[in-house]
């Protein structure tokens, strides 16, 4: 008997490790896949499994789920593919489109600092860290990744760690996450998923199409 209660213990806390080590994957294969965002300004539109973003100045495409707004330790993943502008990225704790934080990868600095973390409070912008990382192209998919703890940030470009910084200055302590433009920007995503504390994973189906998204998408 102890013997059969110990693998059933086993079992359980096996089965809990595996799920609590799934992200939230979100990807763009149908219309109803933008239900989870909210456009804060752009224009964005599901075509060829891909999430189209056209931007003419700061607007963002927030995830806005229940609770995403609490959200404060995680880590985020996103493939993109820049096809007009200067510069793509992701917003994080976004507590809005004027306070957040900003990863942007810059297509037309490829002689210098090219990828950037900024702060962005009550719409007034400072840099977090900048680095070069080589030439970046138009029509070329890249993924971006950041991990974030209290206030410490690693940034990854194809999954090399670019930048490794914390942040000292009354730094923006929540939020959610939001996919980002500029003036003039057009780009692509594929996927975004996202991983953390008090972030419950989807379920994906055998084809890693988005099953099922916990909660309720905030009105």
């Amino acid at each position: 008997m102890k013997k059969i209660i110990f693998l059933l213990t086993t079992i359980s806390i096996a089965f809990i490790m595996t799920i609590s080590t799934q992200a939230l994957l979100l990807e763009f294969k149908a219309d109803k896949d933008l239900d989870v965002w909210k456009p804060v300004g752009g224009e964005w539109k599901i075509k060829g499994g891909l999430l189209e973003g056209k931007t003419t100045g700061y607007q963002d495409l927030m995830l806005n789920v229940s609770g995403s707004d609490k959200w404060t330790d995680y880590t985020f993943e996103v493939k993109g593919n820049l096809t007009a502008g200067r510069i793509w990225g992701v917003c994080f704790r976004y507590v809005d489109t004027l306070t957040n934080y900003r990863l942007n990868l810059y297509e037309d600095l490829d002689a210098t600092n090219n990828l950037y973390i900024y702060k962005r409070v009550n719409g007034s912008f400072s840099e977090v860290f900048k680095t070069p990382v080589g030439k970046i192209d138009f029509n070329k998919w890249y993924t971006l990744k950041l991990t974030i703890t209290k206030n410490t940030m690693q940034a990854y470009l194809d999954n090399v760690l670019k930048i490794e910084v914390e942040d000292k200055n009354n730094p923006i302590e929540q939020g959610t996450v939001a996919l980002e433009g500029e003036t003039n920007t057009n780009f692509q995503v594929e996927y975004f998923k996202i991983d953390g504390k008090g972030i419950p994973p989807t379920s994906v189906d055998a084809k890693g199409k988005l099953a099922s998204l916990w909660g309720d998408i905030k009105k």
